[in-house]
């Protein structure tokens, strides 16, 4: 195989003869090989335009918008706990930091929805573990009615 530089063509020899196949080309032969879950996603892609549009209006704008938005039937929320939203929000931002907007109010932004979603998802389960394992004396197999 021979690549040249300065060219976008690329020239396979194989035996008797050599072909030149273009850049385009191979590029589409490359996407057609790449597996259905690592190819790009539309409704990220959509989210994540909305949520650059958003920069600037604040960590808490940013959660609650992600909280209202809805999934494809209409009615429930697209993220309906605190891991869906930390999920989302991860996402997001190894993106930006991937789009090189590591140092940007938006990655500071999302990183502060994050921290929300966070925050609200340790509430619940520290909520939680008191209801279903109290301690101590408020264990209900001592507690006299």
């Amino acid at each position: 195989m021979k690549i040249e530089s300065g060219s976008s063509l690329h020239t396979v020899e194989s035996g008797a003869h050599a072909t030149v196949e273009s850049l385009e080309s191979r590029v589409l032969a490359a996407s057609q090989q790449v597996p259905d879950n690592q190819r790009p996603d539309p409704e990220f892609e959509r989210l994540y335009e909305l949520l650059s549009a958003m920069e600037g209006q604040g960590e808490k704008a940013i959660h609650g918008f992600l909280r209202s938005l809805r999934s494809a039937d209409g009615e429930s929320p697209a993220y309906p706990s605190a891991k869906a939203l930390m999920a989302i929000t991860l996402q997001v931002l190894f993106r930006l930091k991937d789009d090189g907007l590591e140092k940007s109010q938006l990655y500071k932004e999302i990183k502060g929805a994050n921290g929300l979603a966070f925050s609200m998802d340790v509430f619940v389960k520290g909520v939680l573990r008191d209801v279903f394992q109290p301690m101590g004396d408020e264990a209900w197999e001592k507690s006299e009615w």
